[in-house]
């Protein structure tokens, strides 16, 4: 989508019309006006260009369906800023609903960090802050240093066990893909 076109979906859409501003510098950060964006939140984020409306909702549902954490849509809200809009893993691929419950989240946040801040220019900053993408917590099994097994029994010929992290198959790994229920989606990067 070009920006022309989404400052016209803004001013049909949002709640008010001072909100084209404050959005359109949310959603050019946040996913360069792509809807169709689904982008799976791991050590180095996986963006996904979906085709359609349709083929979106799939691949977001199955990435969810798997337990990963995925970042939708135009604003690229997570689970819980799509829950705080009124968001579905359907509904956050409508452009006019996304924008609509962006709209609500954005002015729900100003308010609270209008009763918090020093100023109002600190509320605004701190509203866009709240949006930024936030980075991925670190999986158990990416903290997980190796650790060598040593006992009174191991002579100094045997090799010692190691207790290596999980890895992703070496057909992910080489094919640049992500398995997401039963087919495998390859990743642009």
């Amino acid at each position: 989508m070009d920006p022309a076109a989404f400052v016209a979906l803004v001013e049909q859409c949002a709640p008010t019309p001072d909100l084209v501003r404050p959005l359109t510098t949310i959603v050019r950060q946040a996913s360069s006006f792509e809807p169709l964006l689904i982008t799976v939140q791991a050590r180095k984020p996986v963006p996904i260009q979906a085709s359609d409306r349709d083929e979106a909702i799939q691949l977001a549902a199955e990435a969810i369906a798997t337990g990963q954490p995925v970042r939708t849509g135009l604003a690229q809200l997570d689970a819980e800023d799509m829950k705080e809009a009124g968001l579905t893993t359907t509904t956050t691929f409508n452009a006019c609903k996304h924008i609509a419950g962006l709209g609500r989240l954005f002015e729900t946040r100003l308010q609270a960090a209008n009763a918090n801040a020093s100023g109002h220019e600190q509320a605004i900053a701190n509203v866009f802050a709240s949006f930024a993408i936030k980075a991925p917590a670190t999986p158990p099994e990416a903290r997980t240093r190796p650790t060598v097994t040593r006992s009174a029994d191991i002579s100094t010929g045997d090799i010692p066990t190691i207790n290596t992290p999980a890895t992703p198959t070496k057909a992910t790994s080489e094919l640049g893909c992500l398995p997401l229920g039963p087919r495998h989606v390859s990743l642009r990067l």
